[in-house]
């Protein structure tokens, strides 16, 4: 189909996750085939532009138009409609965030909270605030030039991102039609509420649509559409690995002999876990006692790198950290390599054992049929439960996961040698964990990114 034939559609990218969601996973290849893609994105510019359209082979386009700023008073009321959602549900994560803020931020917010409960308000002070939301973030003369251009639909790749609501709402004022793509599963509970009323919500699995519906409920949009599309960036494990990226490549790169026991340990960020380092240690002081045992120490993007330079000599210990990543806190400022869910892939199936901490990995794990230890002890340290990494694993989207028993989780370094002695040298029936976690991932194969191009073409068709 020529371009000229094909309907205008808008992406929108702000998270580098959701850019791995909807470009790395090739979503973005089969969106082009169909559709004029314009992006608006404050990751993606005229340079990655150029790489993805080289990479895929096909043809997208930069839109000329900025990123929204949120102003001062959606930012206040988005803070309480926030405060109010989660108590109002009684949402586990936030509970636990809670713990963690000064005591007079709690008393103060603590008792607003139980007033509007008592008042029985909660519910009509969240429809208020959102629809003055929605109304104050569809006014933006920043983004006229979008009038310009014709789309006949928009794709709102990290919806619970107010900048992206703001372009949503902008455009619903032209009844332009619109998908939201939630990109993880502690999105729902986590990050407060999506203030746009999209017309299909693409979700990963069907615990996810029913988080959804239950905490939408409250708002008025009957004609919103849920679909259930799977994890589009999970199809990476279920296709053939890339040459450069295959096993015996990667083995030769890093020279790891065949009989090499292989430890992959993927970091969180910093922010989420500052101790790392001490766990890298206890790894290489395993890896000393039984000498035939490598580790690989795969940085995640908002990880301090310069905490494992004292290591970079340890012949037993391969770091990976992403290329020329850019990050202000946790959050990344730079689009991924468009590699990295290949290298991701090729680390997870050449593993003998995965460790993480609290994140996704568990999943991706279980994906490759590979057993996991779940980090829940501070290295050296022994803060309180509300500081420790003991409390992510509480946290609402972890509960049902860890429900199945698919990995280990370990309190200190004791059991952590113990949990490696066992999956890594003792005989043990290999587990299928893709069957056990299908309520998560949805699909047991390449079939997430066909879904959700069935799904948008549904949309905007």
């Amino acid at each position: 189909m020529n371009s000229h034939t094909k309907k205008r559609i808008l992406l929108v990218v702000t998270n580098s996750y959701a850019a791995m969601n909807v470009i790395h996973s090739g979503l973005i290849k089969l969106l082009a085939e169909e559709y004029e893609v314009h992006i608006i994105s404050n990751l993606i510019h005229d340079k990655e532009i150029v790489e993805i359209c080289d990479y895929f082979n096909i043809r997208i386009y930069k839109a000329d138009i900025p990123i929204p700023v949120e102003s001062s008073l959606i930012k206040v009321m988005r803070k309480l409609e926030k405060a109010i959602f989660f108590q109002f549900y009684q949402i586990e994560t936030q509970k636990i965030k809670e713990e963690s803020k000064g005591l007079w931020y709690r008393f103060f917010q603590g008792n607003m909270l139980i007033f509007i409960n008592f008042l029985g308000i909660s519910a009509w002070l969240l429809k208020f605030l959102r629809k003055g939301i929605i109304k104050l973030a569809s006014n933006y003369s920043s983004l006229e030039k979008l009038n310009d251009y014709d789309f006949c639909g928009v794709i709102s790749s990290s919806p619970l991102d107010i900048r992206e609501s703001i372009i949503v709402n902008f455009m619903k004022k032209k009844n332009i039609p619109s998908i939201a793509m939630i990109i993880s599963w502690d999105n729902l509970t986590s990050k407060g509420i999506i203030n746009a009323d999209h017309d299909y919500v693409l979700v990963w699995n069907e615990l996810m649509a029913n988080e959804y519906k239950r905490f939408y409920s409250v708002f008025d949009t009957p004609n919103q559409q849920i679909h259930i599309t799977g994890i589009p960036r999970f199809d990476i494990y279920f296709k053939k690995t890339p040459d450069e990226y295959s096993p015996l490549e990667f083995r030769k790169r890093y020279q790891i002999d065949a009989l090499d026991k292989i430890i992959l340990f993927a970091t969180s960020a910093i922010i989420h876990f500052p101790n790392q380092a001490d766990i890298v240690e206890h790894l290489l002081e395993y890896a000393f006692q039984k000498q035939k045992v490598k580790v690989i120490l795969r940085c995640h993007a908002g990880d301090d790198f310069d905490l494992y330079k004292k290591f970079i000599h340890n012949s037993q210990l391969i770091i990976w950290q992403p290329d020329h990543i850019k990050t202000i806190g946790n959050t990344l400022q730079q689009m991924p390599d468009l590699q990295i869910l290949n290298s991701l892939a090729t680390m997870m199936k050449i593993c003998d054992v995965c460790l993480n901490v609290a994140s996704t990995i568990r999943l991706e794990a279980a994906v490759c049929n590979k057993p996991n230890i779940s980090i829940a002890y501070d290295g050296n340290l022994n803060p309180e439960f509300r500081n420790s990494v003991k409390r992510f694993y509480a946290y609402s989207h972890q509960l049902p996961l860890n429900k199945l028993g698919i990995d280990k989780m370990v309190y200190s370094k004791t059991e952590l040698f113990n949990s490696l002695d066992e999956m890594l040298f003792n005989p043990f029936c290999a587990d299928n964990y893709v069957d056990k976690i299908q309520p998560f991932i949805y699909h047991s194969g390449p079939f997430a990114v066909p879904a959700t191009i069935k799904s948008i073409r549904q949309c905007l068709n």
